[in-house]
């Protein structure tokens, strides 16, 4: 039989805030390899004069290396070290940055961006898991709380700093800012944490079975594939809500409050999950208490007619328990796992999933909305709540590590 991996016995006392805290920034770091192209779509377009969508491609391309080696991922980091993955994720990220400051030919520029996908990659799978290992018990949904806030934090931070720089210094200047930033998280990290007792994890062992065989495994624990599930389906919708939504609304002035708004309204939702999800219930009860809010702020949606005021009202409160979902997710994954292996190859597949849904999803909704209007996006949207809900009460089913 293939042995077991032995890991640290250390557990943290006490939650590392400050630790926390840095890789929470090192997330954000990561997401703005996303938000960085999305603030400067339109500067891009003018300077390398390409069609829309191979832009947009290029904006995407970030994800395509999630889709595919999500899972593998997972397991690297478990042979490797989660620190060094991070730390070579975040360096790869800066050196990147730094090329692109120069505005190279664009077919270089899209090279660049695939690369950025595998430092994306290695830091949403080896940063969580560094923060379960770091967060004490009475904590680590709460800090998977804050976690999961990176992405919406890192677009609301680039639609500000991001585009005052664009703005006053153009296109170089913001690729070398995020450039410093991330290289600096970097090394920042591997500073303070290289000798953390509390990290010393020992690798998954050599004998566990060839690379596809791990693969299959991974694919059949329901510890990690149920959480990844939950989160599919909020990737499906929540992208395509942001994009579409705000498109229905018939007040300009309106349509521009709720493109700022939603983004932060969905971050709340995810902060507010892992504060649920630690003091009050399971955090597959919250995935399926936010999958019914969502459900049921659609069927809403569908009854209140032409009033501009009262859709947005109702669009927020769908979007706030649509952002819980991810917070409930990640706040699962170390309830759930057995051991620190287990976790990243959860947080490996819920990214995998994720770009899944993020893929999946626009096209989807897009050819809903313009076949049915309203009705087809929120039929689409009750479909999606009755898998989340589904995938919620099994994960339920399963027996919490202690």
């Amino acid at each position: 039989m293939p042995s077991t991996p032995s890991y640290s016995s250390v557990v943290a006392p006490k939650t590392q805030w400050l630790e926390i805290i840095l890789l929470w920034i090192a997330g954000i770091s990561a997401a703005m390899q996303f938000a960085k192209f999305s603030v400067s779509f339109e500067t891009l377009l003018n300077h390398y004069q390409t069609t829309a969508t191979l832009t947009g491609a290029a904006l995407s391309a970030v994800g395509l290396i999630g889709l595919v080696f999500g899972v593998s991922a997972g397991m690297i980091a478990s042979r490797v070290g989660y620190l060094k993955v991070l730390v070579g994720a975040l360096l790869l990220g800066g050196c990147l940055s730094f090329i692109q400051s120069f505005l190279p030919p664009f077919n270089v520029l899209f090279v660049t961006r695939i690369l950025e996908g595998l430092s994306q990659l290695g830091v949403v799978v080896a940063a969580p898991t560094l923060i379960a290992k770091l967060s004490a018990p009475q904590h680590k949904s709460l800090t998977m709380g804050i976690w999961g806030t990176f992405f919406g934090v890192a677009f609301a931070v680039c639609g500000w700093v991001g585009k005052n720089l664009l703005d006053q210094y153009g296109l170089s200047t913001l690729f070398l800012s995020h450039g410093i930033l991330i290289s600096t998280i970097g090394v920042v990290l591997f500073v303070i944490l290289r000798k953390n007792p509390v990290l010393n994890l020992a690798p998954a062992a050599d004998n566990q079975g060839g690379f596809f065989s791990q693969m299959m495994r991974i694919y059949r624990n329901p510890r990690a594939l149920l959480p990844s599930f939950v989160f599919l389906f909020y990737t499906c919708t929540l992208v395509s809500v942001l994009t579409y939504v705000p498109g229905l609304i018939s007040e300009v002035s309106l349509q521009k409050w709720m493109l700022v708004l939603l983004p932060l309204i969905t971050t709340s939702g995810t902060f507010l999950a892992g504060a649920i999800a630690q003091y009050w219930i399971r955090p597959q009860r919250v995935a399926l208490v936010a999958y019914s809010g969502v459900a049921a702020s659609a069927l809403v949606l569908s009854l209140i007619g032409d009033t501009a005021l009262l859709f947005c009202l109702v669009v927020g409160v769908m979007v706030l328990f649509l952002g819980m979902v991810p917070g409930a997710s990640l706040a699962m994954i170390p309830t759930l796992a057995r051991n620190p292996s287990e976790q990243a190859q959860g947080y490996g597949l819920l990214a995998q999933f994720g770009n899944l849904g993020a893929t999946v999803g626009p096209p989807t909704f897009a050819t809903a909305l313009v076949a049915y209007g309203l009705s087809g996006l929120v039929v689409l949207v009750l479909c999606v709540c009755c898998f989340g809900i589904l995938f919620s009460l099994l994960a339920g089913r399963i027996k919490t590590v202690s």
